[in-house]
Order: C-alpha cells, then sequence, then structure tokens
C-alpha cells in the first residue's frame, strides 16, 4: 500500500544516512593497531582472540576504546536494521502481508471473521440511546472500521486503513492508493508536516515494539543459560513484553491518526489533485462523485473505462501590444 510506505518518508529516517558503520569499524582498528606498541602487562597473553578481552578486564585503555567503537558499530547497525524492519512490521500488522492459501491462510480468515462478529455487536450498540456511554464508545470504533465485511482486516490497524480508504472512495469516489503518489508532490508545508509528524509517531512505535520483542527473545535464553542472571533476565522478558503490549495499543492509536492526517489532507487538497492533472472540478457533492470516479478510472489505466473528458488548462496570457 502506498500510503503504508509513505511512513518511511519521513525527514526523521535522513539521521541513518549519516550513519556509516564502516567508519566506526575502521576506527576500532585503528586503535587496536596501537596495541602491539604498549607495554606488557604481564597479566594477559599477548596474543590470542581473548586478549582483547583480558585487557578490557584489567582497564587497559586502548583495549577499552577498542571495545567502545566496537560496541557502537553493534549498536548502530542492530538501529539501521531495527529501523529498515519498522515498515514492514505495520505492513505485516495491518494485515496485508498475511497469506492468502496455505496453512496459515485458515487462521487469517478465522481472524477475520471474528472480527466481522465483533463489528456485528458493535452495531447492535449503536441502537441504544444516542447519549449512552456504550452506544457512543460503540460508534466510535465503528469509526475505525470498514463498513463493508469484505473489506474487513484481520488486525485493527488493517482495519483503520481500509476504513479510511472507504470513506475515501464513498465521500470523494477517488482511491486514495491511485491518488497517493501524485497526492504527496501537492501537499503544501502544514499537511506535509503534520504527515511527517505522524508518520513518525507510527514508526516510532513500531521501532520500539521490535526493540521490545527481541529485549524478550535476548532475555529467555539468558535465564535457561545463565542460573546467576537468571531473575534480572525473567523480570527483563516480562518487562518487555508489557511494553510490547503496551507499544502494540499505542502503535494502533497511532495509525488511526496518521489516517485522519491523510484523510484530512486530501480532503484539503482534492481541488488541488484535479488541477495538477487539468481536470475539471466538479462543483457540487453529486458532481464530485462523478467526477472522482471519472478521475479514478483515468488513473487505473484500463483504457476501457477511462471516460472522455477535455482538459480544463487555464488559459494563455496575451503578450502586451
Amino acid at each position: 500500500m502506498g500510503i503504508i510506505s509513505a511512513l518511511a518518508s519521513g525527514p526523521a529516517k535522513r539521521w541513518t544516512a549519516l550513519i556509516s558503520g564502516g567508519a566506526y569499524a575502521f576506527t576500532a582498528v585503528a586503535v587496536l593497531l596501537l596495541r602491539p606498541w604498549r607495554p606488557p602487562s604481564g597479566i594477559c597473553p599477548a596474543t590470542g582472540p581473548t586478549a582483547v578481552i583480558c585487557d578490557a578486564g584489567h582497564g587497559e585503555p586502548l583495549a577499552l576504546a577498542a571495545l567502545g567503537v566496537l560496541a557502537v558499530v553493534a549498536a548502530s547497525g542492530a538501529s539501521l536494521v531495527v529501523t529498515a524492519l519498522a515498515g514492514p512490521l505495520v505492513h505485516l500488522l495491518s494485515g496485508t502481508a498475511l497469506p492468502v492459501r496455505g496453512p496459515l491462510a485458515a487462521l487469517v480468515a478465522r481472524r477475520i471473521a471474528g472480527r466481522v462478529r465483533a463489528k456485528r455487536r458493535l452495531t447492535d450498540r449503536t441502537g441504544e440511546p444516542w447519549t449512552g456511554r456504550a452506544a457512543a464508545e460503540a460508534r466510535r470504533k465503528l469509526f475505525r472500521r470498514p463498513v463493508q465485511d469484505v473489506l474487513t482486516a484481520p488486525t485493527r490497524i488493517g482495519d483503520s486503513f481500509a476504513a479510511m480508504g472507504e470513506r475515501i472512495l464513498g465521500r470523494h469516489r477517488l482511491d486514495a492508493q491511485l491518488c497517493w503518489p501524485l497526492l504527496q508532490q501537492l501537499f503544501d508545508e502544514p499537511a506535509r508536516r503534520d504527515l511527517e509528524r505522524a508518520s513518525d509517531q507510527v514508526l516510532g512505535r513500531a521501532r520500539n515494539l521490535v526493540w521490545a520483542a527481541l529485549t524478550v527473545v535476548t532475555a529467555l535464553p539468558l535465564a535457561l543459560l545463565d542460573r546467576v542472571a537468571l531473575w534480572p533476565a525473567v523480570l527483563a522478558a516480562l518487562a518487555g513484553a508489557l511494553v510490547g503490549a503496551l507499544l502494540l495499543a499505542g502503535l494502533g492509536d497511532g495509525v488511526d491518526e496518521y489516517a485522519d492526517t491523510v484523510e484530512a489532507a486530501l480532503l484539503r487538497h482534492r481541488d488541488a489533485l484535479y488541477a495538477a492533472a487539468a481536470w475539471p472540478l466538479p462543483e457540487g457533492t453529486a458532481d464530485e462523485r462523478r467526477t472522482g470516479q471519472e478521475f479514478t478510472a483515468y488513473l487505473r489505466r484500463t483504457g476501457h473505462s477511462a471516460p472522455q473528458i477535455t482538459f480544463a488548462r487555464p488559459p494563455e496570457e496575451q503578450p502586451e501590444p
């Protein structure tokens, strides 16, 4: 999905281009080149794979500096990997990357069926008094779910994106995915700033969710292998699981806000969208739905369904006599 992919286009991701792991590794090797010229300590071996670690354990400055730089290399590399995984994680949690065939497809279908049943229960609650708390909460949740059952996703994040696209299509007859590449070129600075802020929020929570999962995965083997670190590792795993659950809920809230920002940006810039394609502007809501449907067919490039439209280009300026 193009709108989900745009989550990785904010300015907060540009700092990764400034990190050079090779520079850190070169610095570590350069520091270690000075080691043969240091006086022998008499405690640690002069050569061997454990020599540097032994020197660092006894406070030898060169070994400490080299291991410190290598630790920075590892941290920077891990940060780059986690940053790269944030976007695919949102894709995965949206349900767009889940299999539609094979053994997992049955689980996905069962999950979707369960969410459809939950949506119907929420719909039944909306029949209660308008001011009732249960009815208000049901309407709030239904706003984040698509009306059509066929659009229901297996996850909350997927439903939020599907509901956004359904609202845009129902209001303007515009396919948000088809319009998105052109819209991105038309956003003004406030809209671009809001989208980047919402994008950074979603990806920041996704990155922290990956770190929480890695903490759990790392702490559990440590608890099994090292009895001394058993309870600290168990506590770290429990803390990672708790933080991960909170981040997953927060990620859903962030996606809701991002979807609202995308919807508002399209609502505000739809005239610019038509004008950029030299498309005649609609005059009213009924005309807008017809125009949006024709414009979507035009963007699909299918040929047989594209309408014949006279482009509305601005008049050419006449030279002054």
